[in-house]
C-alpha cells in the first residue's frame, strides 16, 4: 500500500463526503469516478495534503505530484520553461528527463519553445502532466486530465500516460465524471455515489479486455442506479 484514506468525511453546512476509504496499491492505476459535485476534487486534494478540516486519516508512503484541472502554466514562461519549473524549486537538473516525458507525451520542439498562450488547450495539459511527471513522483493524482480534449488528443493521451505510469512504475489516481474516460488505462476504478458521496462500487478491470471491461461497467451502474435511484 502506498496510499491510504480511511473513514473520510468532509462538510460544513452540508456533508459532501460521507465515511470514504480507499487503498491504493504501489504501481497501481486507481480511477475514481462519480457524477458531478459529488466531492471527486475534494477528496483529491485531501489525498494530496491540500485541503484541511475533514475526519479521518491519510496516510501516504511515497512522493506525490498533482495536477489540477486548470494547467496552471505561468504565462511569461515557454512550455519548456513551465515543465522544468518544479525541478528547479526541487533543486534538480533533470532536464532531459523532463524533455523525454514531453516528447512522449506529444510535445513538438516548437510547442516546448512557444508560451502557453500560442498553444492548443490540449498541449498545455500535456505540459501540466509533463511537468508533473518530471519529478519522477511515486504517487501522481490527476483531476479530469483528459476532460476538454478533442477525441484524437484525448486517445493518444490516454495511451502515452498509461505507457509512461507503467514504465515508470508509478501510483496514480485518475479523478473523472466519465468512466469511459479511464476504461482503457486503469486497474481498477471506485464509483462515487452522489452526496453525501461513498463509495458505490468498485471494479476490479485487472487483466480484463475493453469489452469485458464495458459489460462490468454497464452491470455495476445498472445496479447502482437501482439501488439509489434515478
Amino acid at each position: 500500500m502506498i496510499l491510504e484514506a480511511l473513514g473520510i468525511r468532509k462538510g460544513f453546512s452540508e456533508l459532501v463526503l460521507a465515511d470514504i476509504s480507499l487503498r491504493l496499491e504501489r504501481g497501481e492505476i486507481l480511477g475514481i469516478v462519480g457524477p458531478n459535485s459529488c466531492g471527486k476534487t475534494t477528496l483529491l486534494r485531501i489525498l494530496a495534503g491540500l485541503e484541511g478540516y475533514y475526519e479521518g486519516e491519510v496516510r501516504r508512503n511515497g512522493s506525490l505530484s498533482i495536477v489540477f484541472q486548470e494547467d496552471r502554466l505561468l504565462p511569461w514562461k515557454t512550455l519548456m520553461e513551465n515543465i522544468c519549473l518544479g525541478l528547479k524549486y526541487a533543486g534538480r537538473r533533470d532536464i532531459e528527463k523532463a524533455l523525454n516525458y514531453a516528447r512522449r507525451l506529444g510535445i513538438s520542439e516548437e510547442d516546448l519553445r512557444s508560451f502557453p498562450r500560442r498553444v492548443s488547450g490540449g498541449t498545455r495539459r500535456k505540459a501540466a502532466i509533463a511537468r508533473a511527471l518530471a519529478l519522477e513522483p511515486e504517487i501522481i493524482l490527476m483531476d479530469e486530465p483528459f476532460t476538454g480534449l478533442d477525441f484524437s488528443t484525448m486517445v493518444t493521451l490516454r495511451s502515452s500516460l498509461a505507457d509512461l505510469l507503467r514504465e515508470r512504475g508509478i501510483s496514480a489516481i485518475i479523478v473523472s465524471h466519465q468512466l469511459e474516460d479511464l476504461l482503457t488505462v486503469v486497474d481498477r476504478c471506485v464509483v462515487m455515489t452522489p452526496k453525501p458521496s461513498k463509495i458505490g462500487a468498485e471494479l476490479n478491470m485487472r487483466g480484463m479486455g475493453l469489452e469485458e471491461r464495458i459489460n462490468l461497467l454497464k452491470d455495476v451502474l445498472m445496479r447502482m442506479v437501482s439501488d439509489h435511484g434515478p
